[in-house]
């Protein structure tokens, strides 16, 4: 059973794609590179092609850069949740954060914390401070530990 430090939880929070903002930064430059020489050359239209190519383009780019702006900001509000449900456990159990360890990255109801050689089934209570551990036992566990670095 795989354990999550609190580290690689942070490390799975999603930074910016700059892959798609340089793209539709590309292709926003060359629409109005383009519009600026069809203005000046009105009876060649391959400008003008040239401008609609473009510009679908950097519509298409825009857009699945926000669809997966959407999809990221939804996985790392679990991971923000997960990140939340350690500080609160820690808090709790009066652990430094780096001691306590989640068998999910993302979901913290059910959860199994391993803090020490202890480990706790969390519950959810009604907020999001609230946690039920319930101490465990765990046969024969093959407990793997995952930090940042990996």
């Amino acid at each position: 059973m795989k354990f999550y430090s609190y580290d690689y939880v942070t490390g799975q929070i999603s930074k910016v794609n700059w892959l798609f903002l340089v793209a539709f930064v590309l292709f926003l430059s060359l629409v109005l590179f383009f519009s600026f020489k069809y203005a000046h050359a009105k009876k060649d239209g391959k400008y003008r092609e040239l401008v609609i190519i473009f510009a679908l383009s950097a519509v298409t780019v825009a857009l699945m850069g926000f669809g997966q702006y959407q999809t990221n900001q939804a996985t790392d509000n679990q991971y923000r949740t997960s990140l939340h449900f350690i500080e609160v456990i820690s808090k709790e159990l009066k652990v430094q954060k780096s001691q306590v360890y989640v068998n999910t990255s993302a979901e913290t109801d059910g959860a199994i914390v391993k803090v020490g050689d202890n480990f706790y089934r969390a519950i959810a209570g009604t907020d999001p401070d609230s946690y039920l551990l319930e101490k465990m036992d765990l046969k024969s566990p093959k407990v793997e530990l995952v930090e940042a670095n990996q």
